[in-house]
């Protein structure tokens, strides 16, 4: 099979920033603090927020889009069968296992999801996709490259996904309105829209992949930075308009998402040792590291660390132990074939007779 190392390189950002988005977790989640003995914990910095906004704004849209854009792949190379076969495993499996294993760390049972939601809406999204993927109108969208017209209109619909999430869910807190689910069961509508948009579009990437080779031109790229980043500062001038800024938004998940896939297009151009290692540990390590960062960042709090000290040193410390942890216990192990998937895991029995 093909390999894009492109997408992978940007998948395993993706969920590497996980790290980023979840050390300053102690304070912009007090509850969190509290669990671990931490009381009246100062709100984050300016820039934590700034850093937060930025990142949330279009990692997940991305990691969606590059979702779709290998579900569509699989399905072509090895059937619908063997996809939702691989995804029930390495999905819905590991969900379950991880997803109850820090439910319980408090000794109560509350089938809560945590950092882990994602995977329970990407289940969700492969078995939807499968189901419409066998409809021959849906299936004209991937059987020819697409127009212009067509693929700005589709454009067009991601942007305006982000103002339909915030009328589907009625939330119109400008932080609050894409929050994710806490427990199975808890499907939010305006959430599901928007990022099985992301999804699909992902899909219809496959088909018209001159889409890769035109953004990372120089002149595409650099009007597509100049974009994202007008309509990131945009955001800060609309937030009491809750509509615009929705709108504003939305430009930029896409425009940033369009920029990442550019960058990594035009830099990425062959695999290389880092780049394998970093996309066989990304999964594993956004599945260990939130425990470990939540205790080692309120041990650093407790000890008198600044803010930008608890976060820098968190997001190193939450690197490293989940590291230690996939070579300890998943890297020559079962749980190897749940998240690497059987034929990539290092332990493998040979049952062919002599």
């Amino acid at each position: 099979m093909q390999r894009y190392h492109n997408l992978d390189f940007l998948r395993a950002f993706a969920m590497l920033l996980g790290l980023a988005v979840h050390a300053p977790i102690i304070y912009y989640y007090p509850d969190v603090a509290l669990e671990i003995g931490i009381e009246n914990i100062p709100e984050p910095e300016l820039w934590v927020w700034l850093m937060l906004g930025f990142i949330t704004s279009w990692r997940m849209p991305l990691f969606f889009l590059i979702a779709g854009f290998f579900s569509i792949l699989v399905i072509r190379k090895r059937g619908s069968l063997s996809y939702l076969g691989d995804r029930a495993v390495r999905i819905g499996i590991t969900l379950l296992l991880f997803a109850f294993l820090y439910d319980y760390t408090d000794g109560r049972l509350d089938f809560t999801l945590g950092h882990l939601w994602f995977l329970y809406y990407l289940l969700f999204f492969c078995m939807i996709f499968v189901f419409l993927y066998h409809f021959p109108h849906f299936n004209r969208l991937y059987s020819k490259p697409l127009s212009s017209i067509l693929l700005l209109v589709i454009a067009l619909c991601l942007i305006l996904t982000t103002p339909l999430a915030g009328l589907l869910n009625n939330n119109w807190d400008t932080y609050t309105f894409l929050s994710p689910p806490e427990r199975y069961g808890d499907i939010k509508s305006g959430n599901f829209v928007y990022y099985f948009a992301y999804f699909l579009g992902g899909t219809v990437l496959y088909t018209n992949q001159k889409i890769f080779t035109l953004i990372a031109r120089n002149k595409p790229l650099l009007s597509i930075a100049l974009f994202a980043i007008v309509v990131m500062v945009l955001q800060l001038f609309f937030e009491t308009d809750f509509r615009l800024y929705l709108l504003v938004k939305g430009m930029g998940s896409l425009f940033w998402c369009l920029l990442f896939l550019g960058l990594a297009t035009r830099m990425i151009l062959s695999r290389n040792a880092i780049l394998d290692w970093l996309v066989e540990l990304s999964y594993p390590i956004y599945l260990f590291h939130l425990l470990a960062i939540i205790v080692f960042s309120g041990e650093l709090f407790k000890a008198g660390f600044s803010q930008v000290n608890v976060i820098l040193l968190s997001i190193a410390f939450g690197f490293v132990s989940s590291v230690i942890m996939y070579y300890l216990f998943v890297k020559f192990t079962p749980i190897s074939w749940l998240i690497n998937g059987y034929h990539k895991s290092y332990l493998k029995f040979n049952l062919r007779k002599v």
